[in-house]
């Protein structure tokens, strides 16, 4: 895809809506990978059968950013289907996005956290400086999940360290006043569960971006006060 056609067409398009930057955020915090290819970087978006219609909202979203016409689909071996999935062109807001949450280590980039929290506080950091409400919205229906008492939330972050976790709790909480901690998970990971005593201020966060399919993430007892 590599044409003269794609080239031209990429050169022409204005700068990711608002809307778009803001949903990528709180999806790389989450499952999405990026990649770096040629002179800028990609965003891949992948989802199970039971979040069909949530990977097909957000490839919607992002089809002006695609090569793809439609989203494609992962089979298992039985031949079922296990997942969908699409992925953008590489484009430079995406690679704005990518050097925000990845650095280079012996050669290779790393999907990291420890980037933003500098000394230095002129640096930007993806939580404090771009994180919004809609942001965590898709963060949570990407990468959340719900205790057995169907009131606690989690997000799974365990591709982060203890220490990149801990940072992250620091900036939930003091952006969004909450009281996210963090907890370990399967004995050598962590992930992040943001308490019962905060799904009002959650429900207030998230009310006007949570898709109706993906309503099963949010606590049980706060459904209603968002349909």
């Amino acid at each position: 895809m590599n044409s003269p056609y794609w080239q031209n067409y990429k050169k022409t398009l204005p700068k990711l809506p608002q809307e778009c930057f803001e949903t990528a955020v709180g999806m790389i915090l989450g499952d999405a990978t990026m990649y770096y290819v040629s002179k800028n970087a990609l965003i891949k978006f992948e989802q199970g059968v039971k979040q069909k219609e949530f990977l097909f909202h957000l490839f919607d979203m992002f089809s002006g950013y695609s090569f793809m016409v439609t989203p494609g689909i992962r089979f298992q071996k039985e031949k079922t289907v296990k997942s969908y999935w699409f992925q953008t062109f590489s484009f430079p807001d995406f690679t704005r996005l990518f050097l925000l949450i990845h650095e280079k280590s012996h050669g290779k980039w790393k999907k990291t956290i420890k980037v933003f929290f500098e000394i230095n506080i002129s640096k930007e950091r993806l939580l404090r400086d771009y994180l919004t409400p809609k942001g965590l919205a898709y963060w949570i229906m990407c990468d959340g999940s719900l205790q057995k008492d169907n009131r606690t939330l989690i997000l799974h972050t365990q591709s982060f360290s203890l220490e990149e976790n801990t940072l992250l709790v620091k900036e939930l909480n003091k952006k969004f006043n909450l009281h996210s901690r963090v907890i370990s998970h399967k004995m050598h990971n962590y992930v992040i569960e943001i308490p019962r005593y905060d799904n009002e201020t959650l429900v207030v966060l998230l009310e006007k971006d949570i898709i109706p399919s993906m309503l099963y993430k949010l606590p049980q007892s706060q459904i209603k006060k968002v349909c």
